[in-house]
């Protein structure tokens, strides 16, 4: 019975999982020069390859599962790992030149009985005509053009070009319009902000800089367990269901969740500690908890992510009742999770010193993830992607800047981008206004649209200004302490590296080791013949390996001192002094 309904929890995972592993079908994004909307480029021998045929009608998957459907045709300029397609296409897969997406045959698209479009309001603005007659039937006439829910796709009369929206098709998600479908166009144009701001929340892993190794991890966690359930079947492991995101503020936890949750396609619950407090009379807290998770349940697949979680898991908070009653409920509903049920539970802390330790035990958030600060690659990364849609001046050096912003986090990058922009804003409409002044002086008409404007991109001086204001939102003293937690918690329960079973050779190298129970400093090298002392044994957890030598004694022993615990000195597998106090 068991193997009979593993490959059933497999599709069911996979419907929000996107799988990674490289397959023919995956192709890299490249700019095409043709600029039909329904149409994207392969080379033969790729077509022949997939068993395409030109005019076949294919299904592209792009990033976080967006979908679209086009019509391919064979072009003998593009190389066998690359696929063609222009800037609407490539929009509505939301990727851009150099992404992977996939492609396969689309056998079961059939004509349409009916679409329904819109048009996006500032494209129509000024049009009287009929947008039916003029743009649509056009572009639809006898070009038995494929559409899909959710795309949009432009269209060109004269020198106006305008953009419409799929709102709905039958049959649904897709068909493909023929002579005899019938095309609606009713309704209020669909404003660009809401376009644009639907856009935002799709937020994937590309829209995060940096924190590569991060979002492998994540991955991993996620993904694993999906793609390969025999694997944790064979050796007897139960996956993890939840994650602790934890470290200084501003660096991006909560984002991730999001981009987790985009990025394999499943629903996304957020859950803030202060909404659980509010909730705290008497019986109502429970209540809530269970229907938290049972909502969670229902929109399986589904991210059930807890912000700001120190603020209810707290650790001796017991003699509070209600945030006890609050915590002991997250710890049922967390315990009744089952793989089956396709729920993650994510949490966010920028205290993880003072979460419970139960809510951290197996089963539960048994996953810690530290966010650090970003290190000059990733502040690279996350500028880009700040101004990714902004004008930048060549003379603004992105590597200079990522040098500059030592120890700063994302939030406080993306203030220095915002007033940087701002700046920019300021001084764009300053001009404006003056050369308003200057013609409506001269008894000039107002200027045109077209006119040159005064400030095109944003220059150095731009950020110049924008870092008189910049701060650092985490001091290095709270660096250090996020550092620190983050070796307590990643290894609490830890023992010791060098360890090796009998008969197995073993050796560390000189340098200290800092442990929950004391900091123990080696030099020279330590064999597996010299027996340790039992206070070196029972310490608990390890926390860090460095290089260092008896000079450095001072510097571990402030180290030692800012933690509170104590100094163990061993010179070749001999205990050469124990400090208790310091």
């Amino acid at each position: 019975m068991a193997k009979s309904a593993d490959p059933i929890k497999k599709d069911k995972f996979a419907t929000a999982i996107l799988n990674r592993k490289k397959r023919p079908n995956r192709l890299l994004v490249d700019d095409s020069t043709n600029d039909d909307n329904s149409v994207v480029a392969l080379s033969q021998q790729k077509m022949d390859e997939l068993q395409l045929f030109r005019g076949d009608t294919v299904l592209l998957e792009g990033k976080k599962r967006r979908e679209t459907i086009c019509i391919v045709l064979a072009d003998d300029n593009c190389s066998n790992e690359r696929i063609l397609m222009n800037r609407v296409v490539r929009n509505n897969l939301r990727v851009r030149s150099g992404d992977i997406v996939s492609i396969q045959a689309c056998s079961d698209a059939k004509y349409g009985k009916r679409i329904q479009v819109l048009p996006i309001d500032n494209t129509v603005e000024g049009i009287t005509h009929n947008l039916f007659e003029v743009y649509l039937k056009p572009y639809f006439l006898e070009a038995y053009r494929a559409v899909h829910e959710g795309d949009t796709f432009i269209t060109r009369a004269g020198m106006r070009a305008v953009e419409f929206k799929v709102i709905e098709t039958d049959p649904s998600p897709y068909c493909i319009v023929a002579p005899g479908t019938v095309i609606r166009c009713e309704g209020n144009p669909i404003k660009r902000t809401e376009e644009e701001n639907a856009s935002l929340n799709e937020i994937g892993f590309d829209d995060i800089g940096g924190l590569e190794s991060v979002k492998r991890e994540l991955q991993e966690l996620i993904q694993y367990p999906v793609e390969h359930p025999e694997k944790f079947f064979k050796f007897g492991m139960r996956p993890s269901r939840g994650i602790l995101l934890y470290g200084p503020p501003g660096c991006g936890k909560t984002l991730l969740a999001k981009a987790i949750a985009n990025e394999y396609q499943a629903n996304f619950i957020s859950v803030k500690g202060p909404r659980l407090l509010t909730m705290l009379m008497s019986g109502e807290s429970e209540t809530n908890v269970r229907d938290i998770f049972d909502e969670a349940r229902q929109a399986a697949p589904c991210i059930l992510f807890f912000d700001d979680l120190d603020s209810i898991a707290r650790s001796g908070s017991a003699s509070d009742s209600a945030t006890n009653r609050v915590i002991n409920q997250i710890l049922t509903e967390m315990d009744d999770m089952n793989a089956e049920q396709n729920v993650f539970i994510i949490g966010a802390s920028n205290r993880p010193d003072i979460i419970d330790p139960a809510i951290l035990r197996s089963g539960r958030l048994d996953q810690l993830i530290y966010i650090p600060l970003p290190d000059e690659n990733s502040r690279m990364g996350i500028l880009k992607v700040a101004l990714r849609k902004s004008p930048v001046a060549r003379d603004v050096y992105m590597n200079s800047l990522a040098r500059i912003t030592q120890g700063f986090s994302s939030a406080d990058l993306i203030e220095i981008c915002q007033r940087a922009c701002k700046s920019a804003i300021r001084e764009s409409i300053a001009k404006d206004s003056h050369r308003e002044k200057q013609q409506l002086w001269r008894r000039q008409t107002v200027m045109h649209s077209d006119e040159l404007d005064p400030v095109p991109e944003i220059r150095h001086d731009h950020f110049e200004e924008a870092f008189k204001f910049a701060r650092r939102s985490v001091s290095d003293n709270d660096l250090r302490k996020y550092q620190m937690f983050s070796q307590t918690l990643q290894q609490p329960r830890g023992f010791d590296s060098s360890f090796r079973f009998p008969g197995q050779q073993q050796s560390l190298q000189g340098g200290y080791r800092i442990f929950s129970g004391g900091i123990g400093i080696y030099q020279g090298s330590i064999k597996s013949k010299h027996t340790y002392t039992k206070e070196f044994l029972v310490a608990d957890g390890q926390m860090n390996i460095l290089p260092t030598a008896m000079s450095l004694m001072a510097s571990i022993t402030s180290v030692a001192s800012l933690l509170g615990v104590p100094v163990q000195i061993y010179y070749y597998g001999t205990m050469l002094a124990y400090s208790s106090m310091l």
